[in-house]
């Protein structure tokens, strides 16, 4: 049984990762860019999707019981066809 804020933390994890590589990418298309619409335009729209995807995942997780535990292999462990001991 592996508690279900185990993965809340994981996603926080990525979810910094993510942000830092999003700064670094955002930095160099706009310091190392065209000097024009388009570059602005693209990073906006990066910007714009990000912030979409989080604040989506953000109001699904935000509804989420994150006491309750997760059993990854479920009913398997018992079944005939998970035995570990073969004879």
């Amino acid at each position: 049984m592996i508690p279900l804020y185990y993965f809340f933390l994981a996603w926080a994890v990525f979810l910094l990762l993510f942000a830092i590589m999003s700064f670094l990418s955002i930095l160099q298309m706009v310091r190392f860019g065209l000097a024009g619409l388009g570059t602005y335009a693209s990073t906006f729209l990066f910007l714009a999707i990000t912030v979409i995807a989080i604040l989506g995942s953000t109001v699904y997780l935000a509804s989420v019981d994150w006491n309750q535990s997760v059993n990854i292999f479920g009913g398997l462990v018992n079944s005939p066809y998970f035995n570990p001991n073969p004879t």
